[in-house]
Formats: C-alpha cells, structure tokens, sequence
C-alpha cells in the first residue's frame, strides 16, 4: 500500500474508532511505528486528526469532539495551529498554567502533549481531556456548569482556585480583540469566568488570529494593558500592527509557518517608566545564589525597562548593611535582597523603610519585606521521605547515626527545612532516638564544609550506618568528600536541598552516595521576582509570601527536570 492509500485508511479508521494507537496501526498495515508516526505527524500538520500521546484521535467526528466545536477548530486551523506552537515555547515542565476554552487554546494543549507535571486549569473540556491523558499532569476544571453547546463550563469559578492557586501564564483567546473595546467575547458567562481566571495568573497571552481583529463582542473580559503577550498570525495588516505597537505595553509576536517576529512596543504608558532595581545577592560562592543572579539578569534583558544593580553580600553581615546603605545612596526603586543572617534582617529593613524603598526577602525572610522563596518544611519533608524510603530498601530500615547539618545564622528557615527532612525520615522509618542524633552548625559552601565535616569522623565508627540530612547541597555533598576523602564512603548516605548545579552533578555520579535533593529551580527564580518588583512597584497587591515550587530530584527523574545536562 502507497504512502497516500495509507494515510486514507488510516482517516478511515479514525471515523469509525474515534481514536487510534501507534502500535496498533503499525501491526495493521504491516510497517513500522515510526512510519505510523510520521503518517500521524503529517494527517496533524494539515488538521486532518490530532496527535495524542501513542496515538491520534479524530478532529471532525461528533462523538469525539462537537459539530460546532470541530467546525470553529478547522477555520482558520493553520494559523491557530502556528500561534499555539509558538505559545507553548512559554510553557516548562511543572508550570501551572490557565487555558481557556477557545479553540486555539485547545490547539495549544496539543502542542503540550510532550510536557509533564502540568497543573492546567480549564473551562474547556476539550482540552481537559486531552491533558488529561499524560497521568504525570494535573488537571482541574475552573467551573462546574456545562454550557448548552457542551464545549466550555461557565459559572461559579471553582473554590478550589480561591484558597491562593495562581498559574504562571493564562492563555486566552476571544471573539473581538480591538484597540477601543479591548478583548471581548458572546457570551455573558463565558466572559464573566474568563475575566476571573485571568486574575489568578502571573502573565496573560492573548492568542488572536487575524479574524478576530477589529471585532466587537457583546462583553468585555479583559483590557489591553492586562497582557504580557500578544500572539498573532501574518495575515494581521502591519498598518494594524502598529496601531496595536503604540496602545499596547507588551511584546506582539507575529508568528508564520516557519518563522516568528516578536514587535516591541513603541511607546507605552506601562512601559515609559524605567526601574532601577538593586540586588543584593547572598554569595558568587554558591552555585545556588550564582544560578538566582543569572536568572535575575536574563529577566531584566528581556523585560528592557529594568537597570538591575547588583552587589554581593559575600556571606557577610556588614559586607550586606553596606550594599544596603550603597542601594539607598543609588537611588533604588526596590531591592532584592538575599542573605543569610536572620539576625541582620531587622537592620536592613530598617535602613530600606526610612528611605522608603520597598523590598523582596529572597529564602531569609526579612520583616516588612515580601518573602520569595522555599516552602522550606515541605521542602524538607520530601527529601526526608526520600531518604527513609532508600534506608528502608537498602539498609533494612537501620541507622546507627543521623546527623543534621544546619546553620543556626540562618535562623528559623533552616529550622523548619530540617524539621522538615527529620519529619519526613521519621514518618518512614518510626521515631530516631536522641542519643543517635547529632546536630552541626555547618557551613554552606562546599569546600567549608570538608574540613568541618573531617574534623567529627574520628568521633565516628568505620562500621556505623549514617545518614545525612542537610540544609543544602554544598552541605551534604561536601560532608559526603570528607567521608570520600577518608576512605568511609560506603557507611554513608546523604539528602540535600536546591538541586543545584552541585547537588545534580553529585547524582550523576552512579556510585556516589547522594540519593536525592529538593529542586527549586534557581534558575528560574529571575522571572517570578522581578513580576512581582513591578507589580509591587506599580502599587498592585501583592500576597506577603511568594513560594517556589518544589520537586524531588532523583538519578531516575533527573534527566527529566535537566535533559540540557545529559552530555
């Protein structure tokens, strides 16, 4: 059978099944997989099914999809298909984000069908489904109320999203998008939720073919100055485009079948004032605090209204009163401010309030100041359950000694992150006695620590079973050295926080005792801080604590979380 034929029977089968395998085309026809893939791959390209994970399913077969859901789908498709591929560049692994129940955010949840640990909320239940085959992801329907057409849910938003959810980016599309009315939509209900879930994200990127330009909806949902993104297709005019350049304070990206342009705005009211932002970071020691500094910089560049002016603490109380008087001396507009001394957040805080300077408390909370940082208990307890589950497997569920590398200047943080990883060891293994348990104050650069640690292993029998639990991955890879650098490294076994660059190095060493660490993405800590600098900058409310999020990195999920870093 010809490529042509082929690809006939397999739109057959998909109007008589609805939904095809991969591997059961593949036996069917006599050809490979990968054949059945690139078959699938095209019939997809030209809107002719819609690839799922193993598989397709059909776009134009009423008990898949309704009638007139599947006719808005294929009007317009390429386009839509164009602006969603580019949409989802946006999207990373474990974001949390909001798509609404258009037909180009369901082109966008298909794009996604690649990313994992997903927390999606929707209104559309197309999209619903579809993100809801990949079981890694999370998906949650933002209201309760099926509308007649059966396609979208409309209604009270779902009280599951009041208790503080807030996505990182909420995609929308809309009947009419014009520069006097605004994106507008219908239908009554369907405008009313779309304008509260635009409310609980970070970013909002308006999806918007070329029909939908100069339109008019009975309703408005959102205004113009709401977005961060504005993701349209080549056939808008560029006499309309630049109209849009001098209303708007957002990049508009046009984007076409092989190529994107990305327009900055001419001129705008959100976007005429410039921000001088000071950032007073913790230490260029640490590969953590080096990783929150570049992050912090690549945002800035991308955001183009931001002078970011960077000292370093250099781990040292005075060293960071200095850079603080150095910031008021500069005429800030914020600070960012990371160190390590609970002690010295009063002093800081001080000096920042009677200037009147507002500031972000990155890991250490400061009083006063938003805090942006680690859920630091939580964050522990999954390293503890971690670290219990491999004790139980490999040492029988015995330890004869565990000790707790914390660093008392960092005050109460580091109490709770090791409570955490204490609480979490125990709710494995049963209750640790004191008298095998011991607590270093510890430094928190690697190369600190080896001699630290060496200084307690003469105090330590060569048959003991050890465990480590540790504030941070300089820690608990460093203790581990002084047990490598004394011959002891197979009576010992260790935990860490950050999942930093020295904490997956660590992991990828196969016969290294490091089992696994807490992620918290320094790496992209950049863009979540200087959203809420500008929000708080701009008088918007901002909640008083700001968490990261939080994974457990093993050698098994590693790759996952940083496939950059195989080679």
């Amino acid at each position: 059978m010809d490529t042509h034929r082929r690809r006939q029977a397999i739109l057959a089968l998909l109007n008589e099944a609805g939904e095809i395998s991969v591997e059961d085309v593949a036996r069917r026809f006599g050809v490979s997989a990968n054949t059945i893939r690139t078959d699938l791959s095209v019939l997809d390209e030209r809107g002719l099914l819609r690839r799922v994970r193993g598989g397709a399913i059909a776009v134009n077969r009423p008990s898949v999809q309704d009638l007139s859901f599947s006719r808005r789908a294929r009007s317009n498709h390429l386009e839509k298909r164009n602006i969603a591929r580019w949409a989802a560049t946006l999207v990373q692994d474990g974001d949390a984000i909001i798509l609404d129940a258009s037909t180009s955010a369901y082109y966008l949840a298909g794009f996604l069908r690649e990313r994992r640990y997903l927390t999606v909320v929707t209104n559309g239940l197309q999209s619903a489904l579809l993100l809801a085959r990949e079981p890694t992801n999370k998906v949650i329907l933002a209201a309760n109320t099926v509308r007649s057409d059966g396609n979208a849910l409309v209604g009270e938003l779902n009280p599951e999203l009041l208790s503080g959810f807030r996505a990182s980016k909420c995609f929308v599309s809309c009947s009419g998008f014009s520069v006097d009315e605004d994106l507008t939509e219908n239908d009554m209900d369907e405008a009313a939720l779309k304008a509260q879930l635009v409310k609980l994200s970070r970013q909002v990127i308006a999806l918007v073919d070329h029909t939908k330009f100069d339109k008019k909806g009975t309703f408005r949902f959102a205004s113009l100055n709401q977005l961060n993104w504005i993701v349209v297709d080549e056939a808008v005019s560029r006499d309309k485009l630049a109209v849009l350049r001098r209303i708007v304070g957002c990049p508009i990206v046009v984007v076409g079948s092989t190529s994107a342009e990305t327009l900055q705005p001419i001129s705008s009211s959100a976007n005429s004032r410039r921000y001088r932002i000071g950032f007073g970071n913790a230490t260029e020691r640490m590969s953590f605090t080096h990783d929150v500094r570049t992050s912090l910089e690549r945002a800035a560049a991308r955001l183009g209204n931001v002078e970011l002016l960077i000292q370093d603490n250099a781990l040292d109380s005075q060293k960071a009163l200095e850079n603080a008087e150095w910031f008021v001396a500069n005429r800030v507009d914020l600070v960012i401010e990371f160190q390590l001394d609970a002690a010295i957040g009063n002093v800081i805080m001080d000096k920042l309030n009677r200037a009147g300077i507002p500031a972000i408390a990155v890991d250490v909370p400061m009083p006063g100041a938003t805090f942006f940082g680690a859920d630091n208990y939580r964050a522990g307890h999954m390293a503890g359950e971690g670290l219990g589950h491999w004790i139980k497997q490999n040492w029988a569920g015995h330890l004869d000694l565990l000790i707790r590398l914390d660093a008392v200047r960092v005050g109460p943080l580091g109490g709770a992150r090791l409570q955490g990883e204490l609480d979490g060891l125990m709710s494995v293994l049963g209750p640790i006695e004191a008298e095998r348990t011991w607590m270093i104050d510890s430094p928190v650069i690697f190369e600190d620590v080896i001699p630290a640690m060496s200084a307690y292993l003469t105090r330590i029998p060569d048959n003991a079973r050890v465990a480590i639990i540790a504030i941070n991955d300089d820690a608990a890879v460093g203790a581990l050295t002084a047990f490598e650098r004394n011959g002891r490294l197979s009576q010992v076994v260790a935990v860490g926080q950050n999942a930093d660059r020295i904490g997956r190095a660590a992991l990828r060493r196969p016969d290294f005792p490091f089992i696994g660490t807490t992620a918290y993405f320094p790496e992209q800590y950049g863009e979540r801080l200087l959203d809420a600098a500008l929000r708080i900058l701009r008088g918007e409310p901002v909640p008083p604590a700001l968490y990261t999020r939080h994974v457990y990195i093993t050698r098994e999920n590693l790759d996952h979380y940083y496939p950059e870093e195989k080679a």
